[in-house]
């Protein structure tokens, strides 16, 4: 099964004004991510928007990607949703269409028991073949649900297709804990300032919307983690922190902002969000421009 590793970016999915997917803007935004050198690509997670999306059309948008990227490198499609039979129909769609293996959100807007949570992963699970790697995905900021090390320990014994969990809680401690669940079992991290500790603590890369704003920065990072230059790491991961607080600590507005200030292919926000102001953008702009001159 093929596992993620190194710098994931989570795409946003571009829109146009009307907020309608800019199917162009699209696949030139997956030639610049491959072009800059990312390790894999995940659409439709927090930063590509899905929450705001019909299931067609976060079918469409997967069908897309996997098709545009042609296995040149891992494409793992964000299959969370609520209901749960929405999220076992992206599941089983991203596996048709050839997706690398899904990963999913917990559910969102209740808060549920680690038995509903339990319950809600299997139904994923079972949907899919047993060779096709899962990620969990782990945000409780957003989502106001955990994913308790217990509970993923219960879930990976259970599918051992699930290989792995993405994990954006800021805590080494949690990422840890995760690390001791299975001893293949993979830990992605979802802050970008602890990309450099979470390497050393056995993590096996970061899933970072910021990270399409400089994609050669982040992936001379790991490059330099991987080669145990730890005086290049530390200072390109300083960079890395100051480019991620830039975009607003992942502020999707704010990353489409400074996306189109900077002539990428990031298109615009869908409602309800709304975008950022402009002076704002130009004076986050000039200071990204900055880091990356």
């Amino acid at each position: 099964m093929k596992r993620l590793y190194g710098i994931v970016t989570p795409m946003v999915t571009p829109f146009n004004r009307d907020g309608q997917v800019d199917w162009k803007a699209l696949a030139d935004l997956t030639d610049y991510l491959l072009a800059g050198g990312v390790h894999a690509l995940y659409p439709l997670g927090t930063t590509g928007e899905a929450a705001f999306m019909t299931v067609r059309e976060r079918q469409e948008v997967a069908e897309a990607v996997v098709e545009r990227v042609q296995g040149r490198v891992p494409g793992v499609v964000q299959v969370g949703a609520i209901p749960t039979a929405d999220a076992v129909a992206l599941a089983r769609h991203a596996v048709q269409i050839g997706a690398d293996g899904i990963a999913a959100v917990t559910p969102y807007y209740f808060r549920y028991s680690d038995e509903e949570l339990v319950a809600y992963f299997e139904a994923i699970a079972r949907s899919v073949p047993e060779d096709v790697p899962i990620y969990l995905y782990n945000i409780p900021s957003h989502t106001g649900n955990d994913l308790k090390p217990a509970t993923v320990a219960r879930l990976a014994q259970a599918f051992p297709n699930v290989i792995g969990i993405k994990n954006s809680m800021g805590d080494l401690d949690r990422l840890r804990a995760y690390r001791r669940t299975r001893e293949d079992f993979s830990v992605l991290v979802g802050g970008d300032s602890l990309l450099a500790a979470a390497y050393l603590e056995g993590c096996d890369g970061a899933v970072s919307g910021p990270s399409q704003l400089a994609p050669t920065v982040y992936v001379r990072l790991f490059a330099a983690l991987e080669a145990g230059d730890f005086g290049t790491a530390a200072v390109l991961q300083r960079r890395v922190s100051t480019i991620c607080e830039v975009a607003g600590f992942g502020h999707v507005p704010t990353i489409k902002g400074l996306m189109r200030a900077m002539g990428l292919p990031g298109g615009w926000v869908r409602a309800p969000f709304q975008e950022v102001a402009s002076d704002h953008v130009d004076a986050a702009s000039r200071k990204l421009k900055g880091l990356l001159a």
